[in-house]
């Protein structure tokens, strides 16, 4: 598979992973989880700490920006293309610490949820009354839900760090490679030369 293929596909799948990434932990932090009202008793012991949004959150979102950011600078006017190969340097060092951040911070996410995942998953079992019960296999499902679409993730932006920065698959042409080209420019040079980026 060429390079920009491979992270076109990465990037897609990365835009509706974390739109389902999002929706995972808004059904996770209700309200119920947001007043600290999901807890054991006696001992009144919160399962859920509501301080796990400020994680979660910030994960999906910020992987959802940069994927979808790179889709769109596909259709970017010619202007926006001309200030990118100008900036080369700049906004691949940018774009390779965002993604680096991203993949960690999925990675630790996932860990986050199996932890959560784990101590939760002994209600989801067994607990009375019923309705406990009922709601603790609610959060075990969405947190297990959650411990893969992290991963996914994490993998995948791991994949496009790999591919742009690590050199693996050098079939990729940069900005410089693309505009050196000749000047003798056919129809399908034209289109090629607009779609192939140097992080997208």
């Amino acid at each position: 598979m060429h390079t920009s293929r491979l992270v076109f596909l990465c990037n897609v799948s990365l835009v509706i992973l974390s739109i389902g990434g999002l929706c995972l932990t808004s059904s996770i932090f209700d309200f119920i989880v947001s007043s600290r009202l999901y807890y054991t008793v006696p001992d009144h012991k919160v399962l859920i700490n509501p301080l796990l949004a400020l994680w979660l959150f910030p994960s999906s979102t910020l992987s959802f920006i940069l994927s979808f950011s790179t889709i769109l600078f596909l259709t970017a006017g010619q202007k926006i293309v001309d200030f990118a190969v100008d900036h080369q340097f700049v906004l691949s060092f940018f774009h390779a610490i965002l993604m680096c951040c991203s993949c960690i911070l999925s990675s630790f996410v996932s860990f986050l949820c199996a932890q959560n995942a784990a101590d939760i998953g002994v209600y989801a079992a067994h607990a009375s009354p019923p309705q406990f019960q009922q709601a603790s296999s609610w959060y075990f499902s969405r947190l297990r839900a959650l411990v893969v679409v992290s991963a996914a993730q994490s993998i995948l932006n791991a994949v496009i760090i790999s591919v742009l920065y690590l050199g693996i698959n050098c079939k990729y042409r940069t900005f410089v490679q693309i505009s050196n080209h000749d000047e003798k420019i056919t129809i399908p040079d034209l289109v090629e030369k607009r779609t192939t980026t140097y992080f997208a």
